[in-house]
């Protein structure tokens, strides 16, 4: 129950932060070397999904992206900046889906 609540109250943490992001960033071009460079400590499957995130993004293929970074946003452990980081990172990508031309 306890492991439940702190659960909760990450992703609400979470969905807090990408409405700001979302709302407050006015650069929303990605910088994938600076997400890759704040998630180094990352490994395993979790490493795999976000370079194929930040492959998607770098090849400006932005709706396949967003599946594999939400896969580690939602799975890995990290601190608050690499959460922080990341969270913005999908909150441009989704900014970019839908405002594709």
């Amino acid at each position: 129950m306890r492991t439940m609540k702190k659960r909760l109250i990450s992703l609400l943490a979470i969905a807090g932060l990408v409405c700001l992001a979302g709302a407050g960033c006015s650069n929303h071009d990605i910088d994938t070397a600076k997400v890759r460079q704040a998630l180094q400590s990352v490994g395993g499957e979790t490493k795999e999904q976000l370079e194929l995130g930040l492959a998607a993004i770098d090849s400006s293929n932005y709706v396949a992206a967003i599946k594999p970074l939400e896969k580690v946003a939602f799975g890995a452990k990290m601190d608050v900046q690499q959460s922080k980081v990341l969270q913005e990172t999908i909150a441009k990508v989704k900014y970019k889906i839908a405002h594709a031309k």
